[in-house]
Formats: C-alpha cells, sequence, structure tokens
C-alpha cells in the first residue's frame, strides 16, 4: 500500500514563504542584509564598550592611587604615633641631661681686690712703654681696657696690704695709687683666686706662712691657667726661696683681671 505523500511546511522568512526541509537550520535564516546590519551594530557595540573602557580606566586609576596613598598614609601615620613617641620617651631624658650641660653658664662671681696702679693712659702705645719700664725693672704689669688704658702693678686682698707692696716701688723711682677693682673669676676657681692672691701679697710683704697654711693652699687643684702658673710658682718659690719667684706669682695672678 502506497504511503501517503508528505505534504511540504511551509514557513515565512522575512514575509516570504519558503518549503521546509530537514537540510535546513532548526533556526531561521537571515538574509544577508540582516547579517550585515547585526554585524554592524555588534561593531559599534564593541567600538563603544572599548571607548568607555578607555575613558573610564584613567579615572579608575587616579581614583586607585588616591585610595592607595590614603591608606598607607593612614598606616604610616599610626606607625609614626607608636614608635616615635616611645623612641622620645627613652632618649629625651638623657639628651634634656645632655643639653643643659651642654647649655649651662659656668657660674661667674665678682670678687672685689684692690690693685696698685701705675699710671692711666689714652692709648695702648703710650701704656705699652711704660710698661716696658716696669719690665727693665724686672717687676709685674698688666695693661686693662682700651680707652683710657690701666697699667696694674699688683694686687691684694686688702687696701692695706696693697700699700704696702706699693710701698715696695718707691725705691724705683715709680709712683702708684691704690684702688678697689672687680675681677670676675669661675666660682669653682673663687677660693683658690683669693687664697692664691693673699699668699703672695703676704709673701711679698715679709711675711711667713706656716706649713699648716702651704698645705691648704697644697689642696686646691686650680683650673684657670694663670691661677694654676701663679700656683706653680708659689710652690716653686717654696722650694728655692727665689724673690723672683714671688713677682712671677704675682705677675700671672695680674693677668687674671684681663
Amino acid at each position: 500500500m502506497d504511503k501517503p505523500a508528505k505534504k511540504a511546511i511551509i514557513i515565512k522568512v522575512n514575509g516570504k514563504e519558503q518549503p521546509y526541509t530537514t537540510a535546513m537550520s532548526a533556526l531561521p535564516q537571515w538574509s544577508s542584509e540582516q547579517n550585515e546590519e547585526q554585524s554592524e551594530e555588534q561593531h559599534d557595540f564593541i567600538e563603544w564598550d572599548k571607548q568607555y573602557k578607555t575613558k573610564r580606566s584613567p579615572w579608575r586609576s587616579f581614583l586607585f592611587a588616591i585610595a592607595l596613598a590614603v591608606v598607607l598614609g593612614t598606616s604610616f601615620g599610626f606607625l609614626v604615633l607608636t614608635i616615635i613617641p616611645t623612641a622620645e620617651k627613652t632618649a629625651s631624658p638623657a639628651t634634656l641631661q645632655q643639653e643643659q650641660k651642654e647649655e649651662a653658664p659656668i657660674a661667674q662671681r665678682t670678687e672685689t681686690v684692690f690693685v696698685i696702679q701705675g699710671g692711666v693712659f689714652q692709648d695702648e702705645k703710650a701704656a705699652n712703654v711704660y710698661v716696658q719700664k716696669i719690665k727693665a725693672q724686672q717687676r709685674p704689669s698688666v695693661m686693662i681696657g682700651k680707652q683710657p688704658v690701666y697699667v696694674f702693678l699688683g694686687m691684694a686682698l686688702t687696701k692695706e696690704e696693697a700699700k704696702q707692696m706699693a710701698s715696695l716701688y718707691e725705691p724705683l723711682g715709680i709712683d702708684t695709687y691704690v684702688k678697689s677693682w672687680n675681677v670676675s673669676i669661675d666660682e669653682k676657681e673663687k677660693e683658690p683666686f683669693v687664697t692664691i692672691v693673699s699668699v703672695i701679697s703676704r709673701l711679698l710683704n715679709g711675711q711667713q706662712l706656716q706649713n699648716e697654711q702651704w698645705k691648704q693652699l697644697q689642696s686646691y687643684s686650680p683650673h684657670n691657667e694663670q691661677v694654676k702658673k701663679a700656683y706653680e710658682a708659689l710652690f716653686t718659690f717654696r722650694q728655692s726661696n727665689d724673690q723672683k719667684q714671688l713677682w712671677e706669682a704675682q705677675q700671672h695672678i695680674l693677668h687674671v683681671l684681663q
């Protein structure tokens, strides 16, 4: 028995009727024009997406950089606040103590003494001529000041001792004048300075020191260069009994006034 003929299936594609066969794809076929339109639309979409991404990426990088900087800055800030105060607390006491030692001024004391003045001059040249005259007599002298220039020949703690010392210059034909004078001395050097000035004037005036007085003098350790030299000259005199050492000690102690 003959099989009934299969009826052709007619479908419409883009308004046109077309017979359906098994060779045809299960999906509807598009015309070449539609394929081109679809390709153009896909192309336009891809191009727009690329432009959008291209325009958007710099801002993303910029915002990312800002966010990263904020995070790093905040982290570093916490690190600084955590570490540095601890280091400062540890180092500050020693540092402060060192700075105080470096900046602390040396305590000065003003001591009043009595000087033997040889003359007063308006300039150093005239004063220097007078000083050379004193040195020729093997006596101490020192120039103090600029205008006027004072020339001092000796120093003592009391006015009476200074006058007695001044009498030693009379046989040399040197006129003198005794007056008070203030000298600035380191607080630590004050006691040895006063003692040495007193010892020099007493010895020059013909007095003698007891062993106890020499022991007291020997207990000092002066740091001022001129005070130290006067100190050494005194002990040289004790050993040699050379009167020149007393005048040498007087010369060094006078330099403290400069």
